[in-house]
């Protein structure tokens, strides 16, 4: 569980990102990020309805926030992202999954 200070949690901090951010594919998530003003990163993560059930998506979320937690002190401060989970996600491993993760951040040079 991401602790609270790391953690976007209104509609609004959503939309922003989604409007002002930009973007990284990887296999398994996309990667959405913006500049803030606030000193923290702050990290949201998201999964839609058509990776699948609930039990699925909470799968996913659980997937993306441990493989998201080693790397809290490593980011880069002063940004918002956005952790999507995509539908390839079902079935992989934590450590697939950490490894797309840290290509997709070194990709948007937030490491």
């Amino acid at each position: 569980m991401l602790k609270k200070e790391f953690r976007l949690r209104k509609k609004y901090q959503f939309n922003y990102v989604y409007k002002v951010g930009q973007s990284v594919h990887g296999k398994y998530l996309l990667l959405v990020y913006t500049k803030s003003k606030n000193k923290n990163i702050k990290i949201g993560i998201s999964a839609s309805k058509k990776i699948g059930g609930a039990v699925i998506r909470n799968r996913a979320r659980r997937l993306l926030r441990a493989a998201v937690s080693p790397y809290l002190n490593d980011l880069d401060s002063n940004f918002n992202l956005i952790i999507v989970a995509k539908q390839s996600i079902n079935g992989k491993k934590m450590n697939v999954v950490k490894q797309d993760l840290e290509t997709a951040l070194k990709k948007a040079q937030l490491l």
